[in-house]
This record gives structure tokens, C-alpha cells and sequence, in this order.
């Protein structure tokens, strides 16, 4: 640590502890200029920028302090990742996108900004917003630093995990649980209570930096990536390995998390579905995914052989209509679809079809009523149902649109195995509840 009586700087590791270590950190620094009376809002934004770079830039990160000539101070956060945080654009009601905002309403000022390797988030406290600060500190703070004894560690291998499909649930379990997390403030009667929220966090955590992990060490071995949809193809997701074995060592008493973070995703998938949440409840594969994870972890930690991810081909995922989505699209009139002379097919913000020309289901071996209810990868070849899954749950979790209006060529099965390549149109509608219905034009090729 550096100090002087107007200035302090001190570099945390890359731990769950150094949350609660720097906001110490910063109690000490206030008190020993005598401006305790910053501390309740000064606290609750350094949680927010810290627990972000925790989550997020995967580094270490230093605090940076120093009084204003008016009595305030500013607070600065500097790690090693440049990527700069996005104050997305939600509705008033939302319960997450809010890191920012939450920091800009308790500080005088506030920014962020990247240079050569890593960013600095910076605010500025000046006495302002202690009051609001008492108030929220209790809705948004989940410490990750509340986390299981690591003396005793056991190892679990993860087999066959799916990169891909693995880093698009971490954005959504990333999503739901900073909204419960707000949601559990205003309605605890209803809500999983902190202790859970923060061993939930850490059970994430200890998949998904594995995860990165490896997928980094194999970058660096120059590791043979798999492209995951054709060449062409405008998605963003990246190049990975189609499967990982991946181990952890964690605490012998990790059951406790895993079973957690099965117990608070279960919890705001229900919120979710009842439109509580700004998220959209996650897709099957999403939540089986992570099902099969904990329950690997748990199981392992008990002597049980490890278990390879099954993959979804499993007709489960295409026949069955998710259990806890929210009903189809009422408002939306169907005919214009149904009643098409071309191929087109219109799916739910769920990933349903809700309506398909005759033409279209003829051509791949369908009744129309048997294909309405089922889910769209009933028409995506086995091989790249993980890619659409990945894509389209990124889509719903950050509002990206790369494969909308962009003409594309993809496989699309019919109902006897084959595959016939098709030319893509895929538009999008809002509805008036808010939802949204994709309709993608599709003509087999000549």
C-alpha cells in the first residue's frame, strides 16, 4: 500500500476476499480523515465496481483514494481487462443492467475510461446520497467474498462440458442473479435469502473461471477451435472447442453451493416466467447445462464415476415445450403465416414455433399441427442446436441482433433425418405486451 494523509492506493488479488478487503480498505482511509459520514455511500458504489471487476475483467485491481479540497473523495478502480462496462438501455421497472446507474445515483460524478492494458472506473463521493445509500446496501450487495472454507478440497471433472453453450448460460445466469438480487431486497418473503445468493455466485464462479481457463491455455497451445456455424454465419460467438474436460478442485463441503445455485436459478426462473424479472426464463438447454453440472459436482463429492454431458439430441429438447415458459404469443395474428404461399416459419421469444406455412412443412416432411408447440431446433440439425442455443440466449440477454435481417444459407432438417440447405430471411415484431416474434422466411435452395 501507498499513503499519504490526503491519498491512498493498495492492489487486491484476484479473490473472492478482496471484496471485503477493500471496502475495509476504505472505511480505514475515511476514518483516519475524519469523513465517516461518506462511508455508507462510498461503501455500497466500491462494492458495486469491485464484485464487478471480480466477476468480469478476471484480474487483479487496485483502489486508488483521495480527498476533494471539498470534503469529498474519489475512489478509483483500476484493472487489467479494457473492456468497458455497458449501462444497458432498460425499461424503468428493470432489476438489472443497473451497475452504473446505481454508482452515478450515490456518486457527485462518476465515469469510466480504458488505457493501454486494463480500465479505470472512478466516482466521486461528496456526502450526498448517504441517506439512499443506507437503503440500498441491502438490495444490491451480494458479497462474494461470503464463500465455503477452502482447507479441504476435492476434485470434480467435468466431461464433455459444451464451451459454448456453458459461456451463453453464465450470461444469463449472470443476468438473473444480479436481478434477484434487487428483487430479494424489495420481496424477501419470496426470494432465496443472501447467505444462498452469494454461495450460488460462488458455485458459478468456480465452473465458469474454469471454463475460461482452459479455453485460454488451449488459445495459447494453439489448440484446434471449432467454428460453430457455417462459414459466413454473422454471430459473434467465438471459436471454441466443441467439448471440454474440465476440473475443479473445490472445498469438500462445495455440495452446499452447487445444490444452491440449482435452488436460486430454479428460484428466478420461476420469477422469470412470471414476468417479475427483466430476463426472459432460460431456454432447456440452458438450464440443463447447468443442472448437469451441479449435480456432476454433487455427485463426484460423494464417489459417484463422472458422467459426460449428454449433448442435445435428446428429443426432450425438441418435442417437449419448456414446462415453465410463459404461454404463446396471444396478441399476435398468425394467419399472415399460415396461410403464406412461401416458406415461413414464426417462432415465440421462448423459441417456439407458433405458427408455419403449409408449404414450409410440407416441404420437410411435417404436418402443421404437429410442428406448432414444438420448439425450433426441431428444424436445426443435431450439430448445430448448441450454436443456435448460444446464439439466440446471448440475443435475449443483451439485445444483440447479428443474424436478423442478414440474408443467410443453413441446413434445416426435415422430419426424416435429411437436411435441405435454405436461403434465410429472418425478421422480428414487437408485440404490445413487450414480446417479441421472429419469422424467418425460408426457401429451400435450388
Amino acid at each position: 500500500m501507498t499513503s499519504t494523509a490526503a491519498s491512498a492506493t493498495e492492489t487486491f488479488p484476484r479473490e473472492p476476499v478482496s471484496a471485503r478487503h477493500a471496502r475495509r480498505f476504505l472505511r480505514a482511509f475515511l476514518a483516519e480523515n475524519r469523513r465517516e459520514e461518506l462511508v455508507e455511500a462510498a461503501e455500497l458504489a466500491l462494492s458495486e465496481v469491485v464484485t464487478n471487476a471480480l466477476l468480469h475483467a478476471h484480474t487483479a485491481f487496485d483502489v486508488a483514494l483521495s480527498l476533494h479540497t471539498d470534503g469529498g473523495v474519489l475512489v478509483e478502480v483500476n484493472d487489467g481487462n479494457p473492456q468497458i462496462p455497458v449501462q444497458r438501455d432498460y425499461a424503468d421497472q428493470a432489476t438489472t443492467g443497473r451497475g452504473m446507474e446505481l454508482v452515478e445515483a450515490l456518486s457527485a460524478d462518476c465515469g469510466v475510461h480504458a488505457h493501454g492494458d486494463g480500465k479505470t472506473v472512478w466516482f466521486v463521493i461528496r456526502g450526498t446520497g448517504a441517506d439512499d445509500a443506507q437503503t440500498l446496501v441491502t438490495a444490491w450487495q451480494i458479497d462474494v467474498d461470503d464463500v465455503l472454507p477452502a482447507d479441504d478440497t476435492t476434485k470434480v471433472v467435468l466431461l464433455g462440458l459444451p464451451p459454448t453453450l456453458w459461456l451463453a448460460a453464465r450470461e444469463h445466469h449472470d443476468s438473473v442473479l444480479r436481478e434477484l438480487a434487487l428483487y430479494a431486497f424489495e420481496h424477501p418473503e419470496s426470494a432465496p435469502p443472501q447467505d444462498r445468493l452469494a454461495l450460488a455466485d460462488q458455485a458459478r464462479a468456480w465452473i465458469s473461471e474454469e471454463v475460461v481457463t482452459e479455453l485460454g491455455r488451449l488459445a495459447a497451445a494453439a489448440a484446434t477451435a471449432h467454428r460453430m456455424l457455417p462459414e459466413g454465419h454473422p454471430s459473434p460467438l467465438p471459436d471454441t472447442p466443441p467439448e471440454l474436460d474440465v476440473e475443479m478442485s473445490v472445498p469438500a463441503d462445495a455440495p452446499v453451493a452447487f445444490g444452491a445455485l440449482q435452488d436460486v436459478l430454479d428460484s428466478a426462473e420461476r420469477l422469470a416466467v412470471a414476468g417479475l424479472l427483466l430476463a426472459r426464463p432460460g431456454l432447456p438447454e440452458i438450464v440443463a447445462v447447468r443442472d448437469w453440472a451441479c449435480e456432476q459436482a454433487i455427485a463426484q463429492q460423494q464417489g459417484v464415476v463422472p458422467t459426460a454431458w449428454p449433448g442435445t439430441q435428446d428429443e426432450r429438447f425438441t418435442a417437449a415445450v419448456h414446462d415453465r415458459a410463459q404461454p404463446s404469443v396471444p396478441e399476435w395474428d398468425a394467419s399472415s403465416v399460415t396461410h403464406a404461399s412461401r416458406g415461413v416459419v414464426a417462432a415465440d421469444d421462448a423459441n417456439r414455433i407458433v405458427a408455419i406455412s403449409r408449404l414450409l412443412a410440407a416441404a420437410l416432411g411435417w404436418e402443421v399441427s404437429d410442428l406448432v408447440g414444438r420448439r425450433v431446433v426441431a428444424l436445426i440439425p443435431p450439430e448445430l442446436r448448441e450454436a443456435h442455443v448460444a446464439g439466440f440466449t446471448r440475443h435475449l440477454t443483451t439485445g444483440e441482433s447479428h443474424a436478423i435481417g442478414v440474408p443467410l444459407r443453413l441446413p434445416v432438417l426435415r422430419r426424416d433425418g435429411t437436411r435441405i440447405q435454405c436461403d434465410f430471411l429472418i425478421d422480428q415484431t414487437k408485440v404490445k405486451s413487450g414480446r417479441t416474434v421472429y419469422v424467418a422466411w425460408i426457401e429451400p435452395c435450388q
